[in-house]
């Protein structure tokens, strides 16, 4: 069985990658690419039962890249990788917070970002619901 971390990446790519259109990356991609892009980053996982993994909570941060004339569109994207649930084989995941923030960025030389960091706090349960 794939571990619950792994399942809730893999369903939230394959969202905004398939379903949403986006261009998505599980880290940041090479020089040249495009704005806007989606990157599945980092995930933090606390489980209520160690032993079996039954329940808990994940966090799974989502950056959203765009460039200066941007704000907006990163703003609509974030707004739609907010989903209430997500099953998966294994796991039904149900969305507790959301915090969006949205970061001027001038990390790429000569050129002005905006990085919109979407943290979304998942409560997980083994099984479908």
């Amino acid at each position: 069985m794939i571990d619950v971390q792994e399942e809730l990446f893999d369903r939230l790519y394959f969202f905004a990658q398939n379903e949403l259109g986006f261009d998505t990356y599980d880290s940041l991609p090479r020089d040249g690419t495009k704005y806007p892009f989606v990157e599945i980053a980092e995930t933090n996982l606390v489980s209520d039962d160690l032993k079996n993994a039954y329940s808990g909570t994940i966090t799974q941060t989502v950056n959203v890249w765009g460039d200066q004339d941007m704000r907006f569109l990163v703003t609509q994207m974030m707004n739609k990788l907010c989903v209430n649930r997500v099953s998966s084989e294994h796991y039904t995941f149900n969305l507790k917070n959301i915090q969006k923030r949205i970061l001027p960025d001038s990390s790429v030389p000569n050129t002005r970002l905006f990085h919109g960091v979407l943290t979304l706090e998942f409560v997980y349960t083994k099984g479908k619901i």
